[in-house]
């Protein structure tokens, strides 16, 4: 049978197990090979072979750059003119000559500088994909790996919890065997615990399918356990400076190659009115010798033609006006981009802001008066001055109210992770 003053302390061992077991949150990981933020992003980096695609791409590109510069090879031309066909005697005529010939082609106006700096414009905006990319890496690392950190601390701190009210469980069932509680305390006891059961189970598959969401970037090492110390983000800079910058951002960059490269395909489309020129040499051999007997000279031809763009109507006016229709489409998808990244800008920033306030409140009072009315409701309790639900729903109260710090402190670093991204911290 419990005594009046071992009840007492009992439970006050309980709640300090209790207060302790909030701030487990932020306590020593029992696993020593653990994974840190950095070290995650650092294995997300590596690992990603779409980054090392796209560098290789924008360095095929640059390769192709300098070809598409370059004049189209020359053509050699080897040619048999006027042989007779009654003696094929070469010697018989003349007029027989044994050609060799060079043609080279020259396109269009500019239209060589033009595709050059339309494949340099793609590389530019391959690289800005790379850099795009590796900053959406390092977000989504940050917030799924934040995410995971809330669940396994979460899962302690119920747990730690789990156990108190086990013990509370066990004091009411001693306590209503000695005739000292009614049936109704313990029927709410084991109610708690199994509710408390029912969290921690839940707890549990939320933290399997963040990790699951980690593993995405990083494979098995997301199942190793995260580092205690929660980590500590640049702090981003103002909401008018990050605006300000977007137009440098590399999703945005990305947006103006394109633009560019559409206005390249119609300055290109611009040159097809202009003619394409086609330059060429020929040298004939004549063997034999003049009725006079002298030795046939040899001769030598130049040619030179180009094209006439005089019927435009149905292919060049065409295809500018494509060109042209394309370049338009471009702007107004970097217009939409550049609304959509203001929108996430400041839905973020004030996520940030807001949240952060709210953690401030819970650190500096929340959780204070919610572990002080946990210990005046205890207190009460053994002085017989409440009832054991009042007790109980104290204790429920200060166990949220950590969880909730805890939820608000990794949301507003998710949030800041996300400003970062849009801030381009690197």
């Amino acid at each position: 049978m419990f005594t009046h003053r071992s009840r007492r302390l009992k439970l006050s061992q309980l709640v300090s197990l209790f207060v302790a077991s909030g701030l487990m949150a932020f306590g020593q990981s029992a696993h020593a090979d653990v994974l840190s933020l950095a070290e995650a992003e650092q294995l997300a980096l590596q690992g990603d072979p779409m980054l090392a695609n796209i560098d290789a791409t924008a360095q095929a590109l640059d390769e192709a750059a300098i070809a598409d510069g370059q004049l189209p090879d020359p053509k050699a031309k080897f040619s048999l003119f006027n042989f007779p066909t009654d003696t094929f005697d070469r010697d018989q005529e003349p007029i027989t000559q044994l050609r060799f010939g060079v043609q080279q082609t020259i396109p269009r106006g500019n239209t060589l500088e033009l595709r050059s700096k339309r494949t340099r414009v793609q590389a530019g905006g391959e690289r800005a994909k790379v850099a795009n990319e590796t900053r959406k890496l390092k977000r989504d690392v940050r917030t799924n790996w934040y995410e995971t950190y809330y669940w396994l601390r979460a899962e302690r701190v119920v747990a730690a919890n789990k156990r108190l009210f086990k013990e509370m469980v066990d004091i009411t069932e001693s306590q209503y065997a000695a005739g000292r509680r009614n049936q109704q305390d313990v029927l709410r006891a084991d109610l708690e615990l199994g509710l408390l059961d029912d969290r921690l189970t839940d707890i549990q598959q939320k933290q399997e399918t963040s990790r699951a969401s980690l593993s995405k970037w990083i494979g098995v090492e997301a199942q190793r356990e995260l580092a205690d110390e929660f980590p500590v983000l640049p702090e981003p800079p103002t909401l008018a400076t990050i605006e300000a910058g977007l137009p440098q951002h590399p999703a945005l960059r990305m947006q103006q190659a394109h633009i560019d490269m559409n206005r390249q395909n119609v300055s290109i489309a611009r040159e097809a009115y202009k003619p394409a020129w086609t330059v060429g040499v020929d040298y004939g051999v004549r063997d034999g010798n003049n009725p006079d007997g002298t030795e046939r000279s040899d001769l030598l031809a130049a040619t030179v033609s180009f094209d006439l763009p005089l019927f435009t109507s149905k292919r060049q006016d065409r295809r500018l006006a494509s060109a042209q229709r394309r370049e338009g489409a471009a702007k107004l998808q970097y217009d939409d981009k550049l609304r959509r990244m203001q929108s996430m800008l400041e839905k973020d920033f004030v996520t940030w802001q807001r949240l952060s306030q709210r953690l401030q409140r819970y650190q500096k009072t929340l959780i204070h008066q919610a572990t002080a009315n946990s210990e005046a409701s205890l207190l009460a309790y053994q002085n017989d001055a409440t009832d054991f639900p009042t007790l109980m729903r104290a204790k429920i109260t200060e166990l949220n109210t950590h969880l909730k710090a805890l939820r608000i402190h990794v949301d507003a670093t998710k949030a800041q992770a996300r400003l970062l991204y849009l801030a381009g911290e690197e």
